[in-house]
């Protein structure tokens, strides 16, 4: 059975002050360097169509060769050359050595990306520093510039390194709560384009305001809950 919408709202409501005080944790800490910067990106083009444990396992490789953080007189096809190596190598997976499923393409991608990083700003960290006051206009150029990055993983990224939380993460979790509770006149799997991507972020916005937090903790919230309502259904139908 699906939860009501008012139950959906109402969970959000009370998870949302939790998130808060996490990230004013965060934010406290100290400043975000440059290879965790490439971390959390090169994990935002990994992911895409990969289950996240495997991604993240790829991207803890890739930052511990440093391959992508330390700038010096390599050239795009010598970083693709070793990123394509690294990503061929089986992965460890909890209790499970798996291989990564698209090793060259995302090779080619990050090491394209870190070309574009040298020659627009020098660093991820001087890009973010010298564009974040427009969050908008910043996920537009990554979209624009970074291969491997869509409007949804732009805007991950920029959250998850603490660079706006005034963008939406609309992924699967978030565009079927929106469906449910009426946001969304049918349920969508997935945004493409980033003029459609804005139109929706913009429907949410107006909802968090309901809830007095920045939408980028919101949908947050949003994710939460609907993963805890997808796994007890998982649970039920197991159970039937």
């Amino acid at each position: 059975m699906s939860p009501h919408p008012q139950s959906l709202r109402n969970a959000v409501s009370a998870i949302c002050p939790d998130i808060y005080e996490r990230v004013n944790t965060r934010k406290a800490g100290k400043t975000i360097q440059e290879q965790q910067l490439w971390w959390d990106l090169s994990s935002c083009v990994l992911s895409s169509q990969v289950p996240y444990t495997l991604a993240t396992a790829a991207a803890d490789r890739i930052g511990d060769s440093g391959i992508l953080s330390t700038y010096s007189n390599k050239d795009t096809e010598q970083v693709r050359c070793v990123l394509s190596e690294l990503l061929h190598s089986p992965l460890k997976v909890g209790n499970k050595t798996r291989k990564y499923r698209f090793p060259d393409l995302r090779a080619k991608q990050l090491a394209d990306a870190w070309t574009v990083i040298q020659e627009e700003g020098g660093s991820l960290k001087r890009i973010i520093d010298t564009k974040s006051a427009d969050p908008w206009a910043l996920r537009k150029w990554l979209v624009s510039r970074i291969p491997g990055l869509g409007p949804k993983q732009a805007s991950m990224f920029l959250r998850n390194v603490g660079a706006s939380y005034d963008l939406a993460v609309l992924d699967r979790h978030v565009l079927n709560y929106m469906s449910a509770i009426g946001l969304a006149n049918k349920a969508l799997h997935s945004i493409g384009s980033l003029s459609a991507y804005r139109k929706q972020e913009h429907v949410l916005e107006k909802h968090a305001e309901e809830f007095g937090y920045p939408v980028g903790m919101v949908d947050w919230a949003i994710w939460i809950v609907m993963r805890a309502v997808g796994n007890t259904k998982s649970k039920e139908m197991a159970w039937a």
